[in-house]
């Protein structure tokens, strides 16, 4: 009896220790469950979502907040520095939200900084950076970062600081100028902000009375200038952030005697196949830097819609092409380049270099021709219809006709000769005479004899070359058999 209620309570035991078991591990079970769920699930790490301004400016006084545009999932934690340091409760005027805003109500001088928030969960974490820019309006102050400086309109905040920089400078520093001529300088430059620009003649400030709202500080304009001007001109650009300067020197000469110079050989005539490309270049004398400009010549005036475009040359009309940057030689020369990309039978014609200063101008001028078009062996040199290429086809036609006309003959005879046999041999005795197949001595003589009605030459045409015009000939006394379609492209390219 004894040993019965003793099994019986051990069974028991047992019993309700499975159970206690088997009830952790199906907790322990679901916890795992949940867990891997939630990995299958889940998002990633966090990531930014939308555009961020990294410059916030706020004006003293007001609130402003700072956002940390931030997804992920699970949902991340929000933490937020200032310089390096974290932002503890205690600081009344911060307050974090749930959704991650830093918000600071009544802006101090002192926020100006650096604020950073990250984002952090089980899979990663991510930095958003700030830049807070505080204005005082009424001190007309601005600090950023641990500068304070005074508030421009020449600056915008919204945009990184940048010290100066040159963006237009000529290559040219030494310019010479005739006396009573005009001069133009410039230091254009660029940053954040606004440059300021300053001129000094031999290091002595130059006072500009003209409007700057009106006229660009970076351009310094001299006019009808003399020998007393010659010296170094100095540009200085500045702003807070640094400062950059440039010099020319002025030389002032007694006026210009002489008219430009062109020099021979340039330019000269070329010949480019079809599709290539080509160069004239242009080479001219003159006391100080002349002006350079290219021309070609237009033979159809109907292919040009408004003839204000062109200009007259020894009554023949130009269109004006554009013009590269003209280089002044050690020699004392300047030289000036065309280059003629992807050449067309439309680029074909005279081509016209004008050199020109105060004292007159002086030009030359060459021919371009295109040759080998894609469809065809022949040459463009645009030629106008009494050129004696065109006549090709009445040396090929006429011949041909004659000779034609000869072969129909001999037809001829044969047929009425063979006509002559049959009504004979109808009223005679059939007999068999024997029919050539060719009158060999007839049709030698008539093609001979036809033939001396237009001797066909076999000889070329020989191509008359096209000269290259001097600089004081007259342009009209060129040949005038090249037309030209001025719809056409060319980069210039100067050396």
């Amino acid at each position: 009896m004894i040993a019965e209620v003793a099994v019986f309570s051990l069974t028991k035991f047992v019993t309700l220790e499975d159970n206690i078991e088997m009830a952790y591990l199906r907790q322990w079970l679901l916890l795992v469950l949940v867990q891997v769920i939630q990995i299958c699930t889940a998002s990633g790490p966090p990531r930014v979502i939308g555009k961020v301004h990294h410059r916030h400016i706020a004006k003293v006084g007001r609130n402003t907040k700072l956002l940390c545009p931030v997804e992920a999932d699970p949902p991340p934690l929000m933490q937020w520095n200032k310089n390096n340091h974290n932002i503890p409760n205690g600081w009344t005027r911060f307050k974090v939200s749930q959704d991650g805003q830093l918000r600071i109500r009544g802006i101090e001088m002192d926020d100006a900084g650096t604020y950073v928030c990250k984002a952090i969960n089980g899979f990663g974490n991510i930095k958003i950076n700030y830049t807070l820019i505080v204005v005082d309006e009424e001190k007309g102050i601005v600090k950023q970062d641990n500068s304070l400086y005074n508030q421009s309109p020449d600056e915008d905040l919204r945009k990184e600081g940048a010290p100066p920089v040159f963006t237009e400078l000529p290559k040219k520093d030494h310019i010479v100028r005739p006396v009573g001529s005009s001069v133009r300088l410039k230091c254009r430059a660029t940053g954040n902000p606004r440059p300021h620009v300053t001129w000094f003649f031999n290091n002595q400030l130059i006072q500009i009375d003209e409007d700057p709202s009106k006229h660009p500080q970076w351009i310094l304009k001299l006019q009808n200038v003399n020998e007393l001007e010659t010296g170094e001109y100095t540009c200085k650009v500045s702003n807070r952030l640094g400062q950059i300067n440039h010099t020319y020197t002025l030389e002032v000469i007694e006026k210009i005697k002489t008219k430009p110079v062109l020099i021979s050989p340039h330019p000269m005539n070329t010949t480019v196949d079809y599709g290539g490309t080509a160069s004239f270049q242009c080479r001219v004398r003159s006391v100080v830097q002349p002006h350079i400009q290219w021309l070609k010549r237009v033979e159809d005036l109907d292919s040009i819609p408004n003839l204000n475009t062109t200009i007259e040359v020894k009554g023949q009309k130009f269109v004006v092409l554009k013009t590269g940057e003209v280089w002044n030689r050690p020699d004392g020369t300047y030289v000036n380049k065309l280059l003629i990309t992807h050449a067309t039978e439309s680029d074909g014609g005279m081509y016209i270099c004008l050199g020109a200063n105060s004292m007159g101008y002086s030009f030359r001028s060459a021919f371009l021709t295109v040759s080998s078009g894609p469809n065809t062996g022949l040459s463009y040199t645009n030629q106008d219809s009494s050129s004696p290429k065109n006549h090709l086809p009445l040396f090929i036609a006429v011949p041909s006709a004659i000779i034609g006309m000869g072969l129909f003959g001999v037809l001829l005879f044969y047929i009425r000769r063979r006509r002559q046999c049959n009504n004979q041999g109808s009223n005679l005795k059939i007999q068999r005479f024997p029919v050539p197949t060719q009158d060999k001595d007839f049709y030698t003589n008539n093609y001979h004899n036809n033939s001396n009605m237009l001797p066909i030459s076999r000889e070329k045409i020989p191509k008359t070359p096209t000269p290259s015009v001097d600089l004081y000939s007259d342009i009209s006394s060129v040949s005038q058999h090249h037309p030209h379609h001025h719809h056409h492209q060319h980069n210039q390219y100067s050396y």
